[in-house]
């Protein structure tokens, strides 16, 4: 699936992979080695909330944009590193408004498009 930010006219990803299954969602982006750019994964949820993203067993940093159901950026987190084994280190990443999607990217795509907070998106 290609994302687009229309706002911005940019391309955040040509192949996202979407996760609507609870353990596609569970297990996300672990144990992958590495995410190209033109990829991400995104994660749909049946209704919008406050959803957390951590970073157990990741292998490389990534990019979070939380996304309500009209499409528009409600937060986002650059540069999301992986934790180690030591649960004070952990952390979970939730967004400051509801969201029904969350889109992961490679490291620096949010940067590199110039995403903000109210852009809208679009894929299909």
């Amino acid at each position: 699936m290609k994302i687009f930010n229309k706002t911005r006219k940019t391309v955040l990803a040509e192949n996202a992979e979407i996760a609507k299954g609870f353990w596609k969602k569970t297990i996300g982006l672990m144990f992958r080695n590495n995410m190209e750019n033109s990829q991400g994964f995104m994660m749909e949820f049946g209704q919008e909330g406050f959803y957390g993203i951590w970073m157990f067993c990741m292998r490389f940093p990534i990019d979070l944009v939380f996304i309500d159901p009209e499409k528009r950026v409600v937060d986002f987190f650059e540069n999301v590193k992986p934790f180690g084994i030591n649960p004070k280190t952990w952390k979970v990443y939730k967004p400051g408004k509801p969201a029904k999607w969350v889109l992961e990217l490679k490291s620096g795509r949010i940067k590199e498009t110039r995403t903000s907070l109210g852009d809208k998106l679009y894929w299909h």
